[in-house]
């Protein structure tokens, strides 16, 4: 495809997208509105019932084809909480459909079962979410609650489901619904020869064993003093040989350890042997450079980077790196410039005490993040 027709069609996606996408939504069928849309055969299920690491029974209570169909993609594996449709329609705007389709990708949201404790609001929230997914076909539900220990349930799923549904498929990316990220230069990770078994933001850390935290563990749960060596969770890409590996590298009686970036690809992939390409340099920290893209079109060509629970940020993230790309201007500009310090210290200066105390949090003891 030549650059002036990728500019075009960027162009004219981003002159229609706002109106367009605003009007359709206000009259989707996923929002509550009491009506429900005409439900879609899915297809179908895996095993039935099968074991996901220590549950028993495990199954898919709603299912995807994304990998389906005569054209090659790469799944983009995205950890939402089941009530998180604002932000799954934030990802699904982001990007038009054709820009996926050139560079090949699909996102997959993997979500839980509701657990307001309120069967009438969960069963609300159950139905909501059936339509969305007879609208778009990219949810994957099991059966187990949304919980934050039950994160790694999640995690084991998004894997099992990759390598049973998606066998053409080179990669895997795996994401967190609030990072926002750059698909052009993910695109580009995925065409480095050098790549490894597993690519990401390289951490080292240590298990906190104060009892107050709320990320204590226990030595029960991890006896060593430091953790091996794992990838963050905000976005990594696997390959799909390493996806196998590291279900096979989950023993049969092996005991549940809740933080799912470090099981999965910390104490699963060193047992694995799997090798680490470290992309730590192309990771933000904090949501100011995505806000300094977004609003000074500074420093734009980062990989990934959090928002801060900001859903508009998602979208207009990506909104601004295909405008760089369909006027063909520079989407990193003044990377090392006072000038984009200050739009990063104005940015610190003005977001809330509450804000200011989630965005970025680690839930360890980073030791080398720096």
């Amino acid at each position: 495809m030549a650059p002036s027709s990728w500019r075009y069609e960027i162009a004219m996606f981003l002159a229609v997208n706002t109106s367009f996408l605003v009007l359709f939504d206000t009259f989707s069928a996923d929002r509550n509105t009491g009506r429900s849309a005409p439900m879609r055969p899915g297809p179908p299920r895996l095993d039935s019932r099968q074991r996901l690491m220590d549950l028993n029974g495990f199954e898919y209570v709603i299912d995807s084809g994304a990998c389906d169909g005569p054209r090659r993609h790469t799944p983009v594996v995205v950890h939402s909480h089941v009530g998180h449709f604002e932000r799954r329609r934030a990802i699904r705007q982001s990007y038009p459909r054709t820009v996926l389709d050139r560079l090949g990708f699909r996102h997959v949201f993997m979500v839980g079962l509701p657990s307001s404790g309120n069967r009438v609001d969960d069963r609300v929230l159950q139905e909501r979410l059936l339509r969305e997914s007879s609208r778009h076909g990219d949810v994957v539900q099991g059966n187990f609650r949304e919980a934050y220990r039950n994160l790694t349930y999640k995690h084991a799923m998004g894997l099992t489901w990759f390598a049973a549904r998606c066998p053409r498929s080179d990669y895997m990316v795996k994401m967190d619904d609030d990072i926002a990220v750059n698909l052009f230069k993910l695109n580009a990770v995925l065409g480095r020869p050098d790549n490894r078994d597993l690519a990401g933001c390289v951490i080292d850390a240590k298990p906190i064993r104060d009892e107050r935290n709320k990320w204590y563990v226990s030595r029960a749960e991890f006896a060593g003093d430091a953790y091996p060596p794992f990838l963050s969770g905000w976005l990594y890409v696997a390959r799909a040989a390493s996806v196998v590996r590291l279900l096979r590298a989950i023993e049969v009686r092996e005991r549940y350890f809740w933080i799912d970036d470090l099981y999965v690809t910390g104490i699963l992939a060193e047992r694995a042997g799997l090798a680490f390409t470290d992309l730590r340099p192309e990771f933000e920290t904090d949501p100011g450079p995505v806000h300094c893209c977004v609003h000074k079109r500074q420093r734009c060509d980062f990989l990934a980077a959090p928002t801060g629970d900001d859903d508009a940020l998602l979208q207009r993230y990506a909104e601004q790196l295909m405008l760089c790309k369909a006027t063909n201007s520079s989407c990193d500009l003044f990377r090392k410039s006072k000038r984009h310090h200050s739009c990063l210290d104005l940015w610190k200066k003005n977001i809330s005490v509450d804000t200011a105390s989630r965005v970025g949090k680690p839930s360890i003891e980073i030791l080398n993040w720096n």
